[in-house]
């Protein structure tokens, strides 16, 4: 069945009847009736959206005084969060207009509707690009390894991230309006070559940025996860963390499969517009999931970063499958006084740097560390306080105990004298430590931050 164009705004067949190409108009064709609804309540949604997110960046902004960019490091990189709301605010307020203008079928300019129909995308996918963005610095300041085997270079990051943010704003752009501009002089041809361009950059940029995001974020919701299972430092610091990792799931579920599913309609589109576009049931399935995955996503998302405690426990089962669960038992042993908090922490350094030197000590012998009263608590800090008539815990006459015991030994322990401070040095195992310790320390600063969450 060959086809022919009303002005690039319809694709007509042998027998008269018309099916829009409803980004560029609804009216007068089969679609009509199922378009203009779609249109009406794609307006309505993306308001709402809209407006909740322009408060939540009000909030985090101005009275929160978040800032959008962080120019420290000389390189505006956007934070993930702020960034995100930003730009996740603009998508949803364009694509509310530009649904406004197809309902009011104002400005009849091909040029004008190819071009606002894209633009807003380019928002959308430069919101889930900022998150990208956090995450891998997240990464790479937090975890060493995790900077030395995988990203290497921040100016990698800095690199992908902004291709994927402006990227768009120039390939897309270019193909939209060229195509419009074509479709006026009624060489449809090119304008036709253009539009399968427009959406060929699509797939590219959907489908990459869509398996970087949750491949990252399987990495990060790794490294929140061992962190819980191997540092609880109290019940206030445990229930952020899982807080966090609940948050990011959320994002990384709505953004990787956003982003797929945007990816597969673009693949199917470049190849066959035109059949797609001559069905009613599939142009309009099609249109209907392309219309909504969007503001849907960002919905989910910004409900994802306003999620509180209160919330998070109605969806604690989808929490506990990163493995949760298995820690519920020990933590309640570790609950006390901010005092208590801080001994805990120590008595966790401590043990790190006693690990640390453990291998030394039975290889050679004895280490210079070894000169040095040194204990661990890793094996009684686990134990429940038991309060003993007198006030005092048996925990404290444990911990009496075992520093009686380093200091009776540590002569036994000490080195020969005539060891210098040279050789001294040569035995410590110095970058284990620095490897034991980097993990734990960066990721608690980043928790600190929660530029992720």
């Amino acid at each position: 069945m060959s086809a022919s164009y009303d002005g690039f705004w319809k694709i007509c067949d042998d027998n008269g009847v018309c099916h829009c190409d409803w980004r560029l108009t609804v009216y007068g064709c089969e679609e009509e009736k199922h378009m203009v609804p779609f249109y009406i309540a794609l307006a309505a949604f993306s308001g709402l959206v809209g407006t909740m997110a322009a408060i939540l960046g009000y909030y985090r902004i101005i009275l929160l005084n978040q800032t959008v960019f962080d120019c420290r490091t000389g390189f505006p990189r956007p934070k993930p969060i702020e960034s995100m709301i930003v730009f996740g605010t603009a998508f949803n307020i364009l694509r509310m207009i530009h649904a406004i203008i197809m309902v009011t079928d104002v400005a009849p300019n091909v040029a004008f509707r190819s071009f606002m129909f894209e633009f807003p995308w380019h928002f959308g996918i430069g919101a889930l690009a900022c998150y990208l963005f956090g995450i891998a610095h997240t990464l790479s300041d937090s975890n060493k390894t995790v900077y030395n085997r995988w990203i290497r270079s921040p100016i990698i990051i800095d690199g992908v991230c902004l291709i994927f943010i402006v990227g768009p704003h120039i390939t897309n752009n270019v193909c939209s309006i060229a195509a419009g501009v074509y479709a006026i002089r009624q060489d449809y041809l090119i304008a036709e070559g253009f539009t399968n361009a427009l959406y060929w950059f699509w797939t590219f940029y959907t489908g990459c940025l869509g398996i970087l995001i949750l491949f990252a974020g399987l990495r990060l919701l790794r490294l929140l996860t061992r962190h819980l299972h191997e540092r609880q430092q109290g019940q206030v610091c445990i229930r952020k963390v899982k807080l966090g990792t609940l948050k990011v799931k959320i994002i990384i579920v709505a953004g990787s499969t956003c982003l797929t599913g945007f990816a597969v309609i673009m693949i199917l589109y470049a190849a066959c517009r035109i059949p797609i576009t001559q069905n009613t049931a599939e142009n309009v399935a099609i249109a209907c999931v392309w219309m909504f995955n969007g503001v849907a996503a960002t919905a989910a998302i910004f409900m994802g970063i306003v999620l509180n405690p209160r919330l998070a426990t109605l969806a604690a089962s989808f929490g506990s499958s990163s493995g949760g669960g298995g820690t519920s038992a020990n933590r309640s042993h570790h609950m006390s006084t901010s005092s208590g908090t801080n001994e805990t922490a120590t008595a966790t350094q401590s043990e790190s740097k006693w690990q640390a030197t453990q291998h030394t000590s039975m290889t050679s012998g004895w280490t210079a560390v070894d000169s040095k009263p040194k204990y661990s608590l890793g094996d009684i800090k686990d134990m429940p306080e038991f309060v003993t008539p007198g006030g005092e815990t048996i925990r404290s006459q444990i911990d009496e105990d075992q520093l009686n015991y380093n200091a009776m030994t540590s002569i036994a322990r000490a080195p020969p004298r005539n060891l210098s401070s040279t050789e001294d040095h040569r035995y410590r195992h110095v970058e284990n430590d620095t490897i034991t310790l980097s993990s734990t320390t960066g990721l608690n600063t980043a928790m600190q931050h929660s530029h992720y969450y």
